[in-house]
């Protein structure tokens, strides 16, 4: 794990570091609020992006990172797949019970919830295109819940 943590932490410094002398590739995307900090991981990219360059950030900078965070994944879940071939390690079983003690299951279900009551587009869809339409397209559509098996 130590490994996966320190390349996790070198994509992220190269992107958002903000604690040495270089300026970091993407900007700043403001504080998370307090009660959705817990859904975030320390190694996200957090930014906004609103000046002219926008698009061509999106299409240079954000894909860069997006691409190094996906061939992390993918070197992780093979390296996870040769564990669990090789037996030194078991896979959860993919059975989700009503009232099972499962914290990835109940924070996704958690996350989910604190979107569809906390959805910041809620105002610009609601403008848009009237009250009911957004809150079907929040709860049903963008953070809908999770039914168990």
């Amino acid at each position: 794990i130590h490994t996966w943590k320190k390349k996790l932490h070198a994509i992220h410094a190269k992107y958002q570091n903000f604690e040495g002398d270089v300026t970091p590739l993407l900007p700043w995307g403001g504080d998370i609020p307090p009660q959705a900090q817990r859904f975030f991981s320390p190694y996200a990219l957090w930014t906004r992006l609103g000046d002219n360059d926008a698009i061509k950030t999106v299409e240079t900078v954000v894909w860069d990172a997006f691409k190094e965070y996906v061939d992390l994944y993918f070197e992780l879940m093979i390296a996870v797949q040769e564990d669990i071939d090789s037996g030194l390690l078991d896979a959860a079983s993919n059975n989700i019970k009503e009232g099972a003690d499962n914290r990835t299951w109940d924070g996704q279900n958690e996350y989910l919830e604190y979107r569809r009551l906390n959805d910041p587009a809620r105002p610009m869809l609601q403008r848009l295109y009237g009250n009911d339409w957004a809150e079907r397209v929040i709860g049903d559509v963008l953070f809908p819940e999770i039914l168990t098996t």
